[in-house]
């Protein structure tokens, strides 16, 4: 579009127009509000000077698999001014928050539903790909047993941090998928912008009532009646599927006292989906996912790589129409190879997402120059890493 300009917004000055952007199609948000997340960025769309589309970015820490993290921005109430829909302005903004975004992020993601819908084809048609799937499952008012349990709030979680990184610990210490957990994380996350925009209460369940924490389970009820209301886990973690069982018996029992079915999404590596299952909890079509793309492809594989030292003597090069760069080179290179295969696979492949043994078993992945032994060097350099989603890093 003639004289539009996209770039990122500057602090604090213009927060009022991106805002005006954002307030127009989203719950709205103050600007005393948004001065308080720091981490939260814009990539935006001026015509004339006048703002016609905001991105707002959470830039962040995302764990991609244990011990492996990288810089990230997230996408959300990604919108453009209703008179300029459908003339590449979203592109556009895309493409300035690759620029301006690329000696500080390794990749674009986020937290996306709705495969049929104009958003979804949005990302996609943007460079994002799918990199995991979750499922909602619900439980409907029923008999939620006994359990030993305490039922505590916001104040319970923080005191607790150090007992819930342990158990989470215990519980995800070999997955990806989400923000890399710490003390202080859950006080950091149960103030995010999310809860300002959409008002909540906290449920904090811990199992057992008294002694050492075996499991536990953080939750919220939106404090606005909505029809379709429920008691929403964001959060569960235990040492073991009986702890577990525990936790989930006392959410059940508080959506029993409010007369809220309670609700999750999970992923298909989750440890606790079949144990919901079984106890009642009903399982639909998948629908949300994390999308992402990658913006620096070479230093998020230098971040993500299990073994480097796997790929001694080599340099390595992924190709895929409009997608080909260079992401490793030994110091002591004497042979190039070239990992093929469509954008999409590449992308996951870089998230850790994708058994490489496997693709190129079934030919979705292939390897130019290959010789005996490459396909392990590789998957011991991008091992596949289970993923768990959950429902308190939403932005």
């Amino acid at each position: 579009m003639k004289n539009m300009l996209c770039r990122e917004m500057l602090w604090p000055d213009e927060i009022g127009n991106m805002l005006s952007v954002r307030n127009a199609i989203f719950p709205p948000i103050s600007e005393e509000d948004w001065l308080r997340y720091p981490s939260n960025t814009a990539a935006m769309a001026f015509l004339e000077g006048i703002p016609i589309g905001a991105i707002p970015l959470d830039q962040r820490r995302f764990q991609v698999a244990p011990g492996k993290v990288i810089n990230t921005a997230f996408e959300h109430a990604v919108g453009t001014r209703a008179d300029f829909r459908s003339r590449g302005v979203g592109n556009a903004i895309i493409d300035a928050a690759r620029d301006f975004l690329a000696d500080r992020a390794e990749a674009l993601m986020v937290y996306r539903g709705g495969e049929r819908s104009a958003g979804y084809r949005f990302y996609e048609k943007t460079g994002h790909v799918d990199l995991v799937y979750m499922r909602p499952l619900t439980w409907k008012l029923g008999d939620a047993g006994e359990a030993d349990v305490a039922v505590g709030g916001i104040d319970d979680v923080i005191a607790a941090e150090a007992d819930l990184l342990r158990v989470f610990d215990a519980a995800f210490g070999t997955y990806g998928g989400f923000v890399p957990r710490e003390v202080g994380y859950w006080e950091r996350a149960l103030s995010e912008m999310i809860f300002t925009v959409i008002p909540s209460d906290i449920l904090f369940i811990r199992y057992p009532a008294e002694g050492a924490l075996e499991a536990y389970c953080i939750a919220s009820v939106r404090t606005a009646a909505r029809s379709d209301d429920s008691v929403r886990i964001m959060e569960i973690a235990g040492e073991s599927d009986e702890a577990v069982r525990e936790a989930l018996r006392g959410i059940c029992a508080e959506g029993v006292s409010r007369n809220l079915p309670v609700s999750t999404i999970a992923c298909v590596d989750s440890p606790w989906r079949m144990l919901m299952r079984e106890m009642g909890f009903e399982e639909g079509l998948r629908h949300t996912m994390i999308m992402g793309q990658t913006i620096a492809p070479a230093r998020q594989f230098e971040r993500v790589c299990a073994d480097i030292d796997a790929l001694a003597g080599l340099k390595v090069d992924i190709w895929a129409p409009g997608f080909e760069h260079t992401i490793y080179e030994a110091p002591d290179a004497t042979r190039q190879i070239t990992i093929e295969g469509k954008e999409l696979l590449l992308q996951r492949m870089l998230m850790r997402r994708l058994d490489i043994r496997a693709a190129v078993a079934s030919d979705l992945l292939t390897i130019a120059n290959e010789e005996r032994g490459d396909q392990d060097r590789l998957a011991a350099a991008l091992p596949y890493c289970p993923w768990e989603y959950h429902w308190l890093d939403w932005t």
